[in-house]
């Protein structure tokens, strides 16, 4: 980015590149520099010592072929180079990405832009692990879309020159293999130096960044921090919490001291034609933290309908039970997702609950969002979840009720009926329902749905009114489970529980 010669004029730092740290004596307070051109070495003398070493993309020893010539991990420029040459010289068509994560989905998205026929195969059930389950189907039908053959319950067995073999047997060709399979944070210097390492494998500091070494600091991927929400140990490879980490270290060295609040993980990532973006906890962490917890899944139009550019957005929102406690978000959609789980983030920092959500007051105009912006739509729905004005089942398990046979109604009109319905569903719309009450059964569970989950909503409402009390909102309703359904239906080839799918 910069040489370090214009480094040193515009910050009178000396930058040594072509420089390897080899080692750290502690007690003369020294480090030993290797030049990896000449490879002469040097001692360096330090008052105090800054560790920022980043992490080390994985390359596991299990996999046979791991270490083949055409096979390539992503850390930086000059990783991206050697790829790039790599493809051009064999003029290689076939290209293959192991690892669903946030890297991995962006190095499959710009190979398929570039023209390649791209793989991604993935262990677990979906990518990108901060977003939930049935979010994640939204991003994979997105990679569908665009031509890239997405693979996930399904491991790699071993590579070949020429293609990558499955655990379940299936083989892919490909003439370039790039490993976005994880990171490890690079300790091997403080290990060497008697640097205490933390349970999660990162480099162990304090609330000002320093290691059990009081001359020595640590930031960035390689050290350990702590979830604020959990308040567990964790590591978070994420440039924003590195930049702060620096900071409040330089900050200590100077006597100022950092109160370390811990991370939340925020990120965002853009799939093609959709972004997303998600902070705090999903429901496998809080699950796993003991927090209990409830959701709402909502798709509101990101903007007012009627501007152009107005689209859905996927937005569910975690919240602790029965506090109200914000917990985490997601949101998908072709407009400003990052807009609204930034501030989800800061209610989060904030310790705000649904009932603070429900008031924030967030900027509008017609061009930009909606009076009632997404998050407060969310808040909303959080709150009568709370305190019981309602009932919810998620689209997850829409497909068991449909095979169990289950009451299920659609009050969409008729002419979005024919379109394409659950399976099964009897259509009674919100425009007729007043008028069709004795149509709906007292005596067993009715589920109903709409497009986003808004008509439902109200027609559940207008049934309590009337002395239903066994009635459930499909929550994301038919637009949220054709996206939820889509993938799987596709890649497993397996029936169908909607006539037709409905993805706007």
């Amino acid at each position: 980015m910069m040489s370090p010669e214009k480094f040193r004029k515009s910050y009178d730092i000396d930058v040594q590149v072509n420089s390897e740290v080899v080692s750290i004596d502690r007690r003369e307070k020294a480090i030993v520099v290797k030049n990896t051109i000449t490879g002469e070495t040097l001692t360096e003398a330090y008052d105090v010592l800054v560790l920022a070493p980043g992490a080390t993309p994985t390359r596991p020893k299990g996999i046979e072929g791991a270490s083949l010539p055409h096979v390539f991990t992503i850390r930086n420029v000059i990783d991206v180079v050697n790829l790039k040459r790599h493809l051009d010289a064999g003029e290689i068509q076939d290209v293959a990405v192991i690892g669903g994560g946030l890297i991995g989905v962006e190095v499959a998205e710009n190979l398929r832009e570039s023209g390649k026929h791209v793989t991604l195969i993935e262990a677990t059930n979906q990518i990108l692990a901060p977003f939930d389950f049935d979010m994640a189907q939204i991003l994979q039908k997105e990679m569908l879309d665009h031509g890239v053959d997405v693979i996930v319950d399904d491991g790699v067995k071993r590579i070949t020159p020429e293609s990558i073999v499955l655990a379940s047997g299936k083989e892919v060709r490909a003439g370039a293999v790039i490993l976005a399979i994880g990171i490890a944070p690079e300790t091997d210097l403080a290990r060497a130096a008697g640097l205490e390492i933390g349970e999660t494998g990162g480099i162990k500091v304090d609330r000002n960044y320093r290691t059990n070494d009081k001359s020595i600091y640590a930031v960035g991927d390689a050290i350990q921090t702590f979830n604020r929400l959990t308040h567990r140990p964790s590591r978070l490879a994420l440039a924003g919490p590195a930049q702060r980490q620096a900071r409040a270290a330089a900050d200590a060295m100077y006597g100022m001291q950092h109160n370390h609040n811990g991370v939340i993980g925020s990120c965002a990532i853009r799939v093609f034609g959709l972004n997303a973006a998600a902070t705090g906890l999903n429901e496998r962490m809080a699950v796993a933290a003991g927090i209990p917890f409830d959701f709402v899944y909502v798709i509101p139009a990101d903007k007012v309908v009627l501007m152009p550019g107005s689209a859905p957005v996927h937005f569910k929102l975690l919240f602790e039970i029965p506090t109200g406690r914000i917990l985490g978000a997601q949101a998908i959609g072709e407009g400003n997702v990052d807009k609204r789980i930034d501030v989800i983030a800061a209610m989060i920092a904030m310790n705000g609950t649904v009932e603070h959500l429900k008031e924030l007051e967030l900027c509008y105009s017609p061009v930009f969002g909606t009076a009632k912006d997404v998050v407060n739509q969310a808040a909303l729905v959080a709150l009568n979840i709370i305190y019981g004005r309602f009932r919810q089942v998620p689209v997850t398990t829409v497909r068991k009720l449909v095979e169990e046979g289950a009451c299920i109604v659609d009050v969409r009109e008729k002419d979005e009926y024919e379109k394409g319905h659950i399976t099964g569903s009897v259509n009674i719309p919100l425009s007729e329902l007043r008028h069709r009450v004795n149509e709906i059964p007292r005596e067993q569970a009715v589920y109903l749905y709409c497009r986003s989950g808004q008509r439902s909503y109200n027609a559940i409402m207008a049934l309590q009114g009337r002395g239903f009390n066994n009635l459930h909102n499909i929550s994301g309703s038919f637009l949220g489970l054709s996206f939820y359904e889509y993938y799987a239906d596709l890649t497993r080839g397996r029936e169908k529980i909607v006539t037709a799918y409905c993805f706007d």
